[in-house]
């Protein structure tokens, strides 16, 4: 069993224990009530100048521990950068993070709120709803074209944004049948971890032109940034380059000059 394999059978498993717990009915009633108003991430790739996604990821499998104290004060500073979306893992056992660090940032954040998640069940997209996140990541590999179309229609009729990461080809081909409007084109293979920034070059040709997509893992320098962008990419989500850097304001300001 590869990582993903892997992540994705403790998933399902925690998925249903959270049912046992809360059951979808009761999201579903949760839902009709439900008033937030909503920040604008769809919206944000309407705009000429490149996207800047900055995430909150405490620790991955790849690298291990990331944020050693709070990621709040991750969020506080997020907060005052040039970032115009904040990523927020919510995978505990491997990411370190949660629904309720996500209502956290929110809170401290005037930007719009990404769900990275391994989300393959409808119960997750109403969790997502009523965590206050604005839009969810959906990774085609983990899911069917049936699969992939109803999550994203369900996000869609609870006013959610959707972003469909795709790694290879057939990925590609899932993403255009469901009529995704923003992919990710993630350079890091989830099977092996291993990262080739190139991933976005080679995808990036299956695309038909004018499509959105955003560059995601393995963008270290403004160098990496430039590359994308000349490849197509309207943004790039960005998380161990920046909490690794020594003034990360600084280094998201570099990365947001680099995409304008």
């Amino acid at each position: 069993m590869n990582v993903l394999d892997e992540i994705v059978a403790a998933k399902r498993l925690e998925i249903e224990a959270a049912k046992a717990a809360r059951p979808l009915e009761t999201l579903k009633k949760e839902a009709l009530s439900f008033t937030l108003s909503r920040r604008p991430f769809r919206a944000l790739f309407d705009a000429p100048k490149g996207i800047l996604i900055a995430e909150i990821k405490p620790k991955s499998p790849s690298a291990g521990q990331l944020i050693p104290h709070s990621p709040l004060e991750i969020a506080d500073m997020y907060a005052k950068s040039a970032a115009d979306a904040i990523s927020v893992l919510t995978d505990k056992p491997y990411f370190g993070g949660s629904l309720e660090l996500l209502q956290d940032v929110r809170a401290r954040v005037p930007q719009a709120i990404f769900r990275k998640d391994f989300i393959v069940d409808e119960y997750q997209v109403y969790e997502t709803l009523l965590s206050g996140a604005d839009a969810f990541l959906l990774i085609a590999n983990v899911l069917s074209v049936e699969e992939l179309g109803k999550l994203m229609a369900l996000g869609q009729a609870l006013g959610l944004d959707y972003l469909v990461e795709v790694h290879d080809e057939a990925d590609v081909a899932k993403a255009l049948e469901t009529g995704a409007e923003i992919i990710g084109i993630n350079n890091r293979n989830l099977k092996t971890l291993e990262v080739d920034i190139e991933t976005t070059e080679r995808l990036s040709h299956k695309l038909p032109s004018g499509t959105i997509f955003v560059s995601e893992s393995g963008i270290e320098t403004t160098a990496d940034a430039e590359r994308v962008r000349t490849w197509g990419a309207c943004g790039i989500l960005a998380g161990t380059s920046i909490l690794r850097s020594p003034d990360p304001l600084k280094k998201i300001q570099e990365l947001k000059n680099t995409l304008n």
